[in-house]
């Protein structure tokens, strides 16, 4: 198995949506404005964001044997909120403002 960038997009929504309890929008919905606002973006940016994504899923691999997207709730929750306090906090920024404008767009 190996990273996997959409699904790592899902789970980041996902996880945006469950800590933005009362968003009108769904955790689909936001999975798909985020990689569409990721086609759109130019393509220089894309192969950094992409490797950055990946690195971001496989985070977990060594120590819980299981890529960021197939983490439990609450273990994404734990370590999506090391990586917005972390040196990465710009990574999460750009994942969680695209999902926040989706969930609360109606």
């Amino acid at each position: 198995m190996l990273p996997d960038f959409t699904a790592t997009v899902g789970a980041l929504a996902a996880t945006v949506a469950e800590r933005e309890q009362g968003a009108g929008g769904s955790p689909q919905a936001a999975r798909d404005f985020v990689l569409a606002s990721f086609a759109a973006m130019p393509g220089y940016l894309r192969p950094p964001l992409r490797a950055a994504t990946l690195f971001f899923d496989a985070w977990p691999l060594p120590r819980r044997g299981r890529f960021f997207h197939a983490l439990s709730p609450a273990e994404r929750r734990a370590q999506m909120e090391a990586w917005e306090a972390g040196p990465a906090h710009m990574l999460m920024r750009f994942y969680v403002s695209l999902a926040l404008v989706s969930l609360w767009h109606e």
